[in-house]
């Protein structure tokens, strides 16, 4: 399965930027969750069908549930939310480790791929019952 364009470029630059874990200091590490959570956002959009609006994303996270499967949509709004975390973390605070940078990057691929099939699996197809015609896809 592939997935859009915009949402594998953003995977591979943080693949390669954690395949150089010594470089990772506080901004590329912040720079990493930044990327993966607009993977996500991007595939949460597609997935409600608002590519090109301006609702916020946390409206989108409430919706997705009606969208997909009711697991998905949790697992996407756990992971949107450690995101998010990971990005306004404070001074005090421990900066997100390398491991969790890479779980979270093989979580976003995932949860990105689940959202995509969804997309490429939905819908009805109803067959008129003996009347010759042709099926109606929904």
């Amino acid at each position: 399965m592939t997935l859009s364009s915009d949402v594998q470029d953003r995977l591979t630059c943080v693949a390669n930027l954690l395949a150089r874990p010594d470089e990772l200091d506080g901004v590329r590490i912040r720079c990493c969750a930044e990327l993966l959570r607009t993977a996500v956002e991007r595939s949460v959009a597609r997935a409600c069908g608002a590519e090109n609006s301006d609702e916020p994303v946390q409206a989108l996270l409430i919706n997705l549930a009606s969208h997909v499967d009711v697991d998905v949509a949790y697992d996407v709004s756990q992971l949107w939310h450690a995101l998010s975390r990971a990005i306004r973390h404070h001074g005090y605070e421990l900066t997100p480790t390398v491991e969790e940078l890479t779980g979270w990057h093989a979580d976003t691929a995932d949860v990105a791929e689940a959202l995509q099939l969804h997309l490429t699996l939905s819908g009805t197809i109803d067959i008129p019952e003996g009347t010759g015609e042709t099926a109606v896809v929904r």
